[in-house]
């Protein structure tokens, strides 16, 4: 009999060689002076050991072979899924290394893997199933949009910018998780979403200028009706003012730019089983991030 109690924790950890990569030794950058690096299974072991470890923004390639097994085999007990991004074209800052999602899923759960889909070039999706309790799980790591053009490796032209390409991997993803929910089961989708939902999870404000507009309002108005899903954090915490991303430029001038853009959207038949929804919000857990990791606990005891 499988255990009741499901326990996830997801995460951008803005790169995960700093846990990979023997021997762990901070390595001065441009950017920071100093990155904290810690061992995957310590780290997995500070925030709680879940039983699902959603990592966003590996920033791992998937020519870099040797990271890659050690991704693989990073944490005993756990089968790693992963996305690494596979576009030449369109991702070519840092010589391609960027983006990228990996799952880490007590084997125990005999995790379904599901295919990743064609249309998944930039390492931003790893979906998977367990059957026993009937859910669908995604790692969701949305496009951030910008003014950058955005070329189709399909059709071999410019199809607009990052911020329609961020609109129609939105809709991908609804086609792809409505096939899911048609064959009957719930939906636990989590990740760094790259959206605010509404003003209460901004500080200082809410961009509401287009195509922020749009953007937000296809989530809100269109994604989670079509799937029926609701925000856990938001549906137990209503009034909370709480962020998950935090600009690190502005920290260190004393001000507060931060933003809640990591969530887990959960099927609505889901919500009586939802234990707990978090932020971590202690700073130290964020490990030189500009995120902070999110937790999901769900009781599936009438599953079980």
């Amino acid at each position: 009999m499988p255990h009741s109690l499901l326990t996830l924790v997801s995460w951008n950890v803005d790169g995960l060689e700093r846990t990979l990569a023997p021997p762990l030794v901070a390595k001065p950058t441009r950017r920071k002076s100093s990155v904290v690096r810690i061992a995957l299974a310590e780290l997995h072991e500070l925030l709680g050991r879940p039983d699902i470890l959603a990592l966003q923004e590996a920033r791992i390639r998937p020519t870099d072979t040797a990271l890659v097994v050690s991704m693989e085999r990073a944490l005993p007990g756990y089968v790693c899924g992963h996305s690494l991004c596979r576009d030449p074209v369109n991702v070519r800052f840092r010589g391609g290394r960027a983006y990228g999602v990996a799952t880490y899923v007590r084997e125990d759960l005999a995790p379904r893997w599901v295919e990743p889909p064609a249309w998944e070039r930039e390492g931003r999706l790893v979906m998977f199933e367990l059957p026993q309790f009937g859910l669908f799980f995604a790692n969701v790591y949305a496009v951030n949009g910008t003014d950058k053009p955005y070329f189709d490796p399909e059709h071999g032209h410019e199809d607009g910018d990052r911020h329609a390409h961020k609109r129609r991997f939105q809709a991908n993803m609804l086609d792809q998780f409505e096939s899911a929910r048609a064959r009957g089961l719930q939906l636990v989708l989590f990740g760094d979403w790259n959206v605010s939902r509404s003003a209460a999870d901004t500080h200082p404000r809410l961009r509401t200028e287009e195509p922020h507009r749009a953007a937000r309002a296809m989530l809100n108005d269109a994604f989670m009706p079509a799937l029926e899903v609701e925000d856990a954090f938001r549906v137990l915490n209503p009034d909370a003012r709480s962020y998950t991303w935090f600009n690190r430029v502005a920290a260190r001038y004393g001000r507060l730019d931060a933003a809640r853009v990591d969530y887990a959207l959960v099927s609505k038949s889901l919500l009586p089983a939802v234990a707990s929804a978090t932020i971590l919000q202690e700073q130290a857990l964020r490990l030189g991030s500009d995120h902070a990791p999110i937790t999901l606990t769900l009781d599936m005891t009438s599953s079980t």
